[in-house]
């Protein structure tokens, strides 16, 4: 006599079958794995390609550029009454300072197309209800990344300087003043606006992974003390070795952080309300 087949229960908050409609989106959007590999190199050489033909564009307005980045630094110094120039220690010093503020110009303002090719490659993996969401965290990623590069210009930039700055000595037989060259200038201010930049990512990334359902509030709120450490960490490999500079960053990151883990809480009610909609059953 054949066994009768027992057939398991759902359990409570999972439907009895799976959304046909998302299995069968997420079904003709697989490819082979050649196909992907294919994919991905297109992207990269066609963000490639848009960085280098920013850059172009940055270096044809290097003068304005440099002009930009040093204010901060020449503003502090006239304040200070430390003169008003920077050096630079080879012959070929000021080209490839140029050189670098036109990559630096074409990164920032190639990041949309960066993104854009990021997104593009990660969408075609994503159910059809969390497709929507490409453009708009384009556009998100790109205003985060640019109000951090902003936030470290405008508030952090003149704040470190007239600190570090302060510890001239001019008066008095023996003189302490700043004779800065413009390669140690530039690897400080990059790693400040690029730091700053991709700190600032931390609540665009946070609802993505909780819109596709990675991570939660509660999961952010029970690592709340790891997370200090590992932004502590972050802020001391992202910006110069000065301890101003990383708790400059340090502060607006766990300030990030708690508004990561409100954005978290917002999505990640509105997607168990629809999962448990779509199981039949009442919200909590």
């Amino acid at each position: 006599m054949d066994r009768p087949t027992v057939s398991r229960a759902p359990e409570r908050g999972q439907s009895a079958e799976p959304p046909e409609q998302d299995e069968s989106d997420l079904e003709s959007s697989r490819a082979p794995f050649l196909q992907h590999l294919e994919e991905l190199r297109w992207r990269l050489w066609r963000a490639v390609v848009g960085v280098m033909l920013c850059a172009v564009g940055c270096y044809l307005f290097h003068d304005e550029i440099f002009f930009f980045l040093t204010r901060p630094l020449y503003d502090v110094m006239a304040a200070k009454s430390l003169g008003d120039r920077l050096v630079y220690r080879s012959i070929g010093g000021v080209f490839a300072f140029h050189m670098q503020v036109a990559g630096l110009g074409g990164l920032f303002f190639g990041m949309p197309i960066l993104l854009w090719q990021l997104w593009g490659f990660i969408g075609p993996g994503l159910y059809k209800r969390e497709k929507f969401i490409v453009l708009p965290f384009v556009f998100a990623t790109t205003l985060c990344f640019v109000g951090g590069a902003a936030f470290a210009y405008y508030l952090v930039l003149p704040d470190a300087f007239d600190f570090l700055l302060d510890y001239s000595i001019q008066n008095g037989p023996q003189k302490l003043v700043p004779d800065i060259n413009i390669e140690d200038y530039l690897d400080f201010v990059v790693k400040l606006l690029l730091g700053f930049g991709i700190a600032f990512e931390l609540p665009t990334v946070a609802a993505f992974l909780a819109m596709v359902g990675l991570i939660t509030h509660r999961a952010l709120l029970r690592v709340w003390r790891y997370a200090v450490v590992v932004i502590f960490i972050a802020a001391a490999v992202l910006t110069p070795p000065d301890v101003f500079s990383q708790l400059l960053m340090a502060m607006p990151l766990m300030g990030l952080y708690a508004l990561s883990i409100g954005i978290c809480y917002t999505i990640t009610r509105r997607r168990e309300a629809r999962l448990a909609r779509e199981a039949g059953l009442d919200e909590p």
